[in-house]
């Protein structure tokens, strides 16, 4: 059987630094390696200057390119052949290292992707439905980012009767999302992406660790197998709390209007001085006959001020305003 895992990364070669840029894949198949290749993509302006290491869990390790101090732009390369021999006969599951070093001075590049591709012998664990009402489960492991911002998934399956099956997909800390159940009657193949309004719950959930797909098969007679799937994360960092300013601050406000334009979304200066009146007005209105007499009108122009900080010459407008008209 063929396997292959891929990681992008965009990340930083360090310039003139033997230890370079180190990046692992962590398979978890326990299978007998019978044939390895790497596939890479660099970006680098002289790419003569670099040199790439695998690294396999057993602890052996080749030169797989470079430095060839040849001029040239990129490397972008599916290598194979004798040299990966070393890896043939291992179990493929632990941590296969990618180490990309740049030897040379003044010219920067990065690691956008690497793939490596394993030809496995088969097992008996394989990816397959060997028996009706049984579960399946697939691990891929997440080595990076924060917390998910967007996700999609791929799934190809096989089945003689995609509608006995269930699919679920799970994240590191447990949450479990249901991606279909019971649908397609009699189709004998599911070849679907779910998107972020299937998977709207995993938002907010840590990335690093394993996902799984899990696949029940819920009926007898009609077995088949899992062909391949794909997680695609986009991740960062939790979103800041909006700033809050003292909205009272601005002539016509007071507390009460204050809590109005917090519930309506605006609760700072800079977000008040880019609200169009009308529609500070069309929520005064919503709040009550007792507020719809205020004028909003110089809200927005006063508020520009106090989230520039030019209090001086707000104070001289509100001097120059009526009760905030």
């Amino acid at each position: 059987m063929f396997y292959t895992k891929q990681r992008v990364i965009n990340a930083g070669i360090p310039d003139n630094d033997k230890n370079g840029l180190v990046d692992t894949i962590k398979m978890q198949r326990d299978l007998t390696v019978k044939a390895v290749e790497l596939d890479v993509n660099v970006k680098h302006p002289y790419s003569g200057d670099i040199s790439i290491e695998l690294h396999g869990p057993n602890g052996k390790s080749i030169n797989v390119t470079g430095p060839s101090r040849k001029p040239g732009t990129d490397i972008k390369e599916l290598f194979s052949g004798e040299k990966f021999d070393v890896f043939n006969g291992i179990k493929s599951k632990g941590d296969w290292k990618i180490k990309v070093i740049d030897s040379g001075a003044r010219d920067n590049g990065s690691l956008v992707d690497w793939t490596i591709r394993f030809k496995l012998a088969n097992s008996k664990k394989s990816e397959i439905f060997i028996s009706d009402e049984e579960k399946l489960s697939s691990v891929q492991y997440c080595h990076q980012g924060e917390q998910v911002q967007k996700i999609k998934v791929f799934a190809h399956i096989e089945h003689g009767f995609v509608g006995d099956l269930v699919l679920d997909l799970v994240s590191p800390s447990g949450k479990t999302v249901n991606l279909q159940t019971k649908v397609g009657g009699g189709n004998k193949e599911i070849k679907t992406t779910f998107d972020q309004d299937v998977l709207d719950q995993m938002v907010g959930e840590k990335s690093i660790g394993k996902w799984s797909l899990k696949i029940a098969d819920t009926m007898p007679r009609d077995s088949g197998r899992l062909v391949s799937w794909k997680l695609n994360l986009e991740t960062g960092k939790p979103a800041a709390p909006a700033k809050k300013d003292d909205l009272t601050k601005i002539e016509g406000i007071g507390p009460k209007i204050a809590g109005i334009l917090n519930d309506g979304g605006i609760s700072s200066f800079a977000q008040l001085a880019s609200t169009d009146p009308s529609t500070i007005k069309q929520l005064l209105e919503k709040a009550g006959p007792r507020f719809q007499m205020h004028d909003p009108g110089s809200w927005p122009r006063q508020s520009k001020l106090a989230a520039d900080g030019k209090w001086d010459e707000l104070e001289k407008l509100q001097d120059e305003l009526d009760g905030g008209k």
